[in-house]
Order: C-alpha cells, then sequence, then structure tokens
C-alpha cells in the first residue's frame, strides 16, 4: 500500500439516512465510521462529526490533515 505521507486520508459518502467515512490513518491502516446524515441534537453536519470521530477528537479540528 502507498503511503499518505504521514497525513491522514479520508473519503465522504454523504447519504440521505447515513453518511459513511473511509480514513487510512498516517501509518497507513485504513478505518470507517457511519453516522446519521441528520442528528441536531448532537451535531450540526455529521461529515465534521465523523471526521472528529476517527481521529479521536472532542471538538475542534486541526489545522491540516
Amino acid at each position: 500500500m502507498e503511503s499518505s505521507g504521514g497525513k491522514w486520508e479520508i473519503w465522504i459518502d454523504r447519504g440521505g439516512t447515513f453518511t459513511d467515512l473511509v480514513a487510512r490513518k498516517p501509518d497507513n491502516s485504513i478505518v470507517t465510521t457511519k453516522v446519521l446524515s441528520e442528528n441536531p441534537e448532537v451535531y450540526k453536519d455529521a461529515a465534521i462529526f465523523g471526521i472528529r470521530s476517527l481521529m479521536g477528537l472532542t471538538q475542534g479540528m486541526p489545522p491540516s490533515f
């Protein structure tokens, strides 16, 4: 597998019910998550919430990933 250059690579498919995320971590391992596309009581944006979840962040985003 080709190296991701020490950065995260994230692919997102935002659907009507679920938003699916697949990511390649800096160590080249693959992780996935699935979140509801709309859940306003928990988050404003499913993609941002999913990225935070994959990266183990509770808030904010790193300036570059």
